[in-house]
């Protein structure tokens, strides 16, 4: 049961030791409790893997024609081949580990008298949480103290009208409607405290939830896959069984002949590799201050041609400070116009360039606790989405020489003056003075008053004639790791998109700064969108650069049309409205430091510190990491092709089996450390940021790449199968020896080969990590071991080759793969300077 909110209320929250105990006692905040059988089904999935059916099959048909040794043999193989998924399989879920609980939720609380961030899990009853605008609520509650709160209760009753809150201070049995608090729910607006009654499924929100998560795109993928290439290993095998009864084996020699070539063909280490790879990018992503929530958006980085970013904290630090202080009436001095701004900010502000104000206000003598005496706040108008400002109604408490309701007013000039009495002149003015510090990169406030005798609560009438009063300049530096970041975007053939609610002039300031390639045609404003035809707004979302007074539902347009383009589009955002956007576009990028949760949970990606270089760095990883896929998966095409080929030609041709299950168990665990390990350790390509982004609509591997794949590893099966049978006189076993010393030792020099992709191998550095060396080494050294010890060749059925044999083996595993040198793969096209003009002003990038 949940406890009572305590009564009478206490702002100072739960003691930690007291938290500590109730966690104890009422478990996780979690939805969904934690599956218990979770570890027997990642068992049973683990036991039914296709390889480890195909070895149990095998077992079975040599143990039915009475050879219990290399039954019992291939049964006992089980270990190592699974062993070596679950290893592999579990470092990938270490890193994601790791990474789910680097974006694990989190909330703010009160517990002994101090506001802590603690993870939503651990959320209890009783705990004061601290709620502003753009939280996600985690828990059931009640609200104890507020400021204009009004949350977003459409999940759970369907209403999407917001809904006000009001506090209450009596106990649990008078806890009105307006004061309940449900999980699940947005605060839209406002701020206050909130004392939790409820955690996880005792909340209204856990008794509905019926949590199933949906496959992601990448593990359908993954799944059709699978599925498709053992359904063709099936029909193969099928079609070798029934040729081998065609022509007079027995039915367990033909089964076995089947067995080996689904063994050969079983197309199971793609998605271990393709799975193994994303987890582990997204793990080295964390590290340089990305966090991955979608694993998914790892495959799309490397295809992002077109980012959309904001400029407040991305390109610019986010730490405001008050640069210009400019009044506008004749006699008002600048302390007059900061006591008014400061006036139209919250009671306890939370807004950095509130914050600087007040900082400001101290600075020049005015104390803010001797203002809020003087006066008490009778209505707040919260920020107002299309004019772009807000304001607050002041009553005065004691007597003074004006009227008793002071009405203040501040946000962008456009907004403010829509309020004001202002003649023709007087605008013009303002209007000069807001272009000059915008042009010098200042966000910049207009502030507005009028005294009244009274209110009427109606934000129009209150709004309705007031005086402007002066502005203020905010000065935000951009970061200084930003144009190397920009410039790196660029050479990638990445387009800039500066897309925010500023003014143009700031606007154009900060990405002359940032070196954000524009002509004087690619600016454009939010106004001069509204109204065009489709097209025309296609038109002018792709020749534009910067987009400034920009509302949150043109950014969701914007995506839209780049994405109907053709592009493959990154966006960043932080605030509530900016949840459509970052769930449209291609990969949704959210700030950790100024997002709110509900941007957070729309986003793919969470840059930790807000940089835009973090994002740049994130594609340059994400190129990466499709680049180590694109080898891996060209090594294994190659790698399976003369397996299969040998399981496949050999008893087409009337012949003894060249592999035998327990050879392909060798194979296997040959394939399976070089594919996901070595290629993992592969170093950054220098060129990778000097390369157009790749087509999301190419595949995932290059014809040309696929066909020399193809052609070493037909070589190699040629090599293979023609020396087995012109030493098939010196016995099956021999012969088999040497057919297997051929695939080895090719798939060794494979590696090399593969890593080359759409490079020449002056290009390619010479491997010198110990990640690479380690399992290659490894796998090197079984070759001679497994030849030479006598129990080890006895169980593989193979023996020591003569030397002679040994160089002729060699030399051809060599000659299969070294015609790649000579190959002329060629190399992608780097991003030429492009010209990127406007009116009377031509950019050179």
């Amino acid at each position: 049961m949940p406890e009572p909110p305590s009564a009478p209320f206490r702002p100072t929250g739960l003691t930690l030791e007291e938290a500590a105990r109730r966690l104890r006692v009422h478990g996780p905040n979690r939805l969904v409790a934690a599956d218990r059988w979770a570890a027997l089904r990642e068992a049973v999935r683990t036991l039914a893997d296709p390889m480890a059916l195909m070895l149990a099959a095998a077992a079975t048909v040599y143990l039915a024609l009475g050879d219990r040794k290399d039954g019992l043999i291939l049964l006992l193989a089980l270990v190592p081949v699974l062993g070596v998924d679950v290893l592999l399989e579990s470092r990938s879920r270490r890193a994601l580990k790791k990474l789910s609980a680097a974006v694990a939720p989190r909330a703010r609380v009160v517990r002994g008298g101090v506001e802590l961030e603690v993870a939503t899990e651990s959320l209890v009853p009783g705990d004061l949480m601290v709620l502003v605008e753009g939280d996600v609520l985690h828990a059931d509650g009640t609200l104890r103290a507020g400021s204009n709160l009004a949350v977003d209760e459409s999940q759970l009753t369907g209403e999407s009208e917001p809904q006000p809150k009001e506090a209450n201070l009596g106990g649990p049995s008078a806890t009105p409607a307006s004061a309940r608090l449900f999980a699940g729910s947005l605060v839209l607006a406002g701020s206050g405290l909130g004392e939790v009654t409820a955690t996880g499924a005792a909340t209204e929100f856990g008794k509905m939830a019926g949590v199933r998560a949906e496959p992601t795109p990448l593990q359908r993928r993954t799944r059709r896959l699978i599925r498709a290439l053992f359904g063709l290993a099936s029909l193969v095998a099928v079609a070798v069984f029934l040729l081998g009864l065609s022509r007079g084996q027995g039915l367990l020699a033909a089964l076995l002949s089947a067995v080996s070539l689904s063994i050969a063909a079983m197309p199971e280490e793609f998605p271990l590799v393709y799975s193994l790879f994303l987890s582990l990018g997204a793990f080295r992503l964390a590290k340089q201050g990305a966090l991955v929530r979608r694993l998914a958006a790892v495959e799309t980085l490397g295809s992002t041609t077109v980012i959309c970013m904001d400029k407040t904290g991305t390109l610019t630090a986010g730490s405001f400070a008050l640069d210009a202080c400019r009044p506008l009436r004749d006699g008002l001095g600048e302390t007059e116009l900061l006591e008014a701004a400061f006036f139209a900010c919250e009671p306890d502000p939370r807004d950095t360039m509130e914050r600087a104000l007040v900082v400001a206000c101290e600075e020049r003598g005015l104390d803010p606790a001797t203002l809020h005496r003087r006066f008490r706040l009778a209505k707040d108008y919260d920020f107002d989405l299309a004019g772009k400002h807000m304001s607050h109604v002041w009553e005065r408490e004691g007597p003074g020489n004006r009227p008793p309701i002071r009405v203040v007013a501040k946000g962008a000039l456009e907004g403010v003056l829509e309020h004001c009495r202002a003649d023709a002149a007087e605008r013009q003015a303002a209007e000069s003075a807001n272009a000059s510090l915008a042009a010098r990169g200042m966000r910049v406030l207009a502030v507005a008053e009028r005294w009244a005798e009274a209110f009427t609560g109606r934000r129009p009438e209150d709004e309705r004639g007031l005086t402007l009063l002066g502005l203020v300049g905010f000065r935000d530096p951009l970061r200084p790791e930003v144009p190397a970041a920009v410039r790196s975007c660029t050479e990638a053939g990445i387009r800039l998109k500066l897309v925010t609610g500023d003014h143009l002039l700031t606007a154009h300031a900060i990405a002359e700064a940032a070196g954000i390639p524009h002509g004087d045609s690619a600016i454009v404003r939010g106004d001069e969108l509204d109204g065009l035809a489709p097209e025309a707004f296609l038109a002018r979302v792709q020749s534009s650069a910067i987009f400034a007074r920009i509302r949150p539902e043109q950014k969701h347009a914007i995506v839209v049309a780049l994405q109907r383009a053709g592009e493959t589009v990154a966006m960043t955002g932080d605030g509530i409205n900016d949840a459509p956007a970052l769930r449209r576009a291609d990969i949704g990028v959210s700030l950790g430091v100024r997002g709110t949760a509900v941007a957070r949970a729309a986003s793919d990606l969470v840059l930790v510190d807000d940089s835009f270089a973090a994002l740049t760095a994130t594609i340059r990883e994400g190129r990466h990491i499709l680049s180590n896929i694109q080898k891996a998966f060209g090594y294994l095409i190659a790698f399976h092709v003369p397996v299969v080929g040998a399981a496949l030609v050999v008893p087409l041709l009337g012949l003894p089996l060249l592999l035998l299950p327990v050879h392909l168990v060798w194979l296997e665990l040959v394939v399976h450390p070089i594919s996901a390990l070595v290629f993992d350790a592969e170093p950054e390509d220098p060129d990778a940021m000097r390369r157009p982004p790749r087509d999301p609509r190419a595949p995932l591997l290059a014809a040309g790449q696929v066909a020399r794949s193809a052609v070493s590893g037909g070589l190699l099966a040629a090599a293979a199968v023609g020396l087995y049978w012109t030493h098939l006189a010196s016995g099956v076993v021999y012969a088999r020896s040497v057919g297997v010393v051929v695939i080895v030792a090719g798939g060794l020099l494979l590696v090399f080969t593969e890593r080359v992709l759409d490079r020449t191998f002056r290009q390619v550095p010479f491997p010198r990590s110990a990640r690479f060396w380690v399992p290659w080494g490894v796998v090197a050294a079984s070759l001679p071991v497994f030849l030479g010890v006598p129990p080890i060749a006895r169980t593989l059925q193979v023996v020591p080759l003569k030397p002679h044999d040994w160089a002729l083996a060699l030399a051809l595993a060599v000659a299969a793969v070294a015609w790649r040198p000579f190959s002329r793969p060629g190399a992608p096209k780097k991003n030429p300077p492009r010209h990127l003009g406007g009116e009377g002003k031509r950019i050179n990038v």
